[in-house]
């Protein structure tokens, strides 16, 4: 009995470490690239599936990296691409009450501004909204305020017209936060309007020990935060000090390129976002380095190889992505991870999937894991993947906006 269980496992073992079956070799590499794309825990391949197997498996990132080191954001001929992508709706019953869009005519010139900033609301479930929750009229449509983004917070009854549930509309900052959601993940969406306001925030401390995202983004007394740059991580335990490539904040460098196959990615003094470019060709006024690039002048670079597992090489993780659609609308993604019940993490190939349903041409994942996390108005709005509040110490961040003096 013993022999023939030992036959069967050995069976069931080769099956899944050998097999070419389409399913079986998708999970097992999305398993290997997981693994393998942590500090601590690559083990969890090393352990059970051959060298063999594992070095084919990220030889496909390595490819997918090379292949992207000639990419370079241009912003030429992308308008036939750039419009966003909206599902189809249901047909309703009409219904003159409650207009899918409010009547140019009868509209005040501050509602027509609002949904015209605004064109990822749907407005028919943000005029039903209001109807319950007459009190955020109240300063006019100028200064709407809703805020349940927070953790603690159940969301709303408010939908974009690509169909996710909106937590958060700040009219003064042009900030909507949008929660996403699909197999396996759960993450924020922040879509930030005026480009000129999203920069580089650079931890006080940077050079010797880094600071969370919200120390960052109480320094800079920014509405919003995400972690943008990595760090040196000897051992798991770096102290977010010393970061990883290029790092420039509002015009001022405070660490140069670094070699091998990090992209640039940041904000020339036009406030559009550049991937891939040189120092030379852009004249950055904020700047990161990271890898992979998603999208560039509106084509998707990430999903067009027909790899085998489908993610590229990079697993499933906590993702953080910044993007940037035609009209300046800047996209700042986090995706909750490693997290068994609530968020496992998602693929890049998913993110830049995200991206483009919210009409990104250009778009670039940044440093994830443990380091991400988005901040809202001083309180954390995700669950970093270490449990740890605020998550990493990190030395930098992408910041958005200045707070003023209305109530948080």
């Amino acid at each position: 009995m013993g022999l023939l269980v030992a036959v069967v496992f050995a069976e069931l073992y080769c099956f899944a470490v050998f097999s070419n079956i389409p399913f079986i070799r998708k999970w097992r590499n999305i398993y290997i690239e997981t693994a393998m794309d942590t500090l601590n825990h690559k083990w969890l391949a090393t352990f059970f599936i051959p060298k063999g197997v594992i070095d084919d498996v990220m030889a496909e990132r390595e490819a997918v990296i090379r292949a992207q080191q000639e990419l370079q954001s241009r912003w030429e001929n992308i308008g036939s691409n750039s419009e966003p992508d909206v599902p189809d709706k249901q047909e309703e019953p009409d219904n003159p009450d409650k207009p899918d869009k409010p009547d140019v005519q009868q509209a005040t010139k501050g509602e027509r501004e609002f949904f015209r900033l605004f064109s990822e609301l749907d407005a028919r479930s943000f005029l039903d909204y209001v109807d319950e929750h007459p009190e955020v009229l109240e300063n006019g449509y100028e200064n709407i305020y809703i805020n349940c983004a927070r953790l603690t917070d159940s969301g709303t009854s408010m939908r974009t017209v690509q169909g996710d549930e909106v937590l958060a509309i700040d009219a003064r900052h042009g900030i909507l936060i949008v929660r996403v959601a699909g197999e396996g993940y759960v993450g924020k969406l922040a879509i930030v309007k005026d480009p000129a306001d999203v920069r580089v925030g650079v931890a006080s401390t940077l050079g010797t020990r880094g600071q969370s995202v919200k120390q960052i983004a109480d320094r800079y007394n920014a509405v919003l935060a995400i972690n943008a740059s990595g760090f040196a991580d000897e051992n798991g335990v770096g102290h977010g000090g010393t970061v990883v490539g290029l790092l420039i904040s509002e015009g001022v460098k405070y660490n140069e390129r670094t070699g091998g196959t990090y992209l640039n990615i940041g904000f020339g003094k036009d406030d559009r976002l550049y991937i891939g470019a040189s120092e030379k060709d852009v004249e950055f006024r904020d700047a990161v380095q990271f890898v992979p690039a998603l999208i560039v002048d509106g084509e998707n670079v990430i999903a067009k190889k027909n790899l085998s597992s489908n993610s590229m090489g990079f697993g499933l993780q906590p993702r953080t992505v910044i993007g940037q659609a035609e009209d300046g609308t800047v996209l700042l993604l986090t995706i909750d991870g490693r997290q068994v019940g609530y968020s496992i993490g998602t693929t890049v190939v998913e993110c830049a999937a995200i991206m483009e349903r919210y009409g990104a041409v250009q778009a670039a994942n940044l440093d994830g894991g443990s380091s991400t996390v988005m901040v809202y108005r001083g309180e954390e709005i995700t669950k970093p993947a270490n449990g740890i509040k605020y998550g990493r110490n990190v030395p930098d961040a992408i910041i958005v906006g200045t707070l003023d003096d209305e109530a948080a």
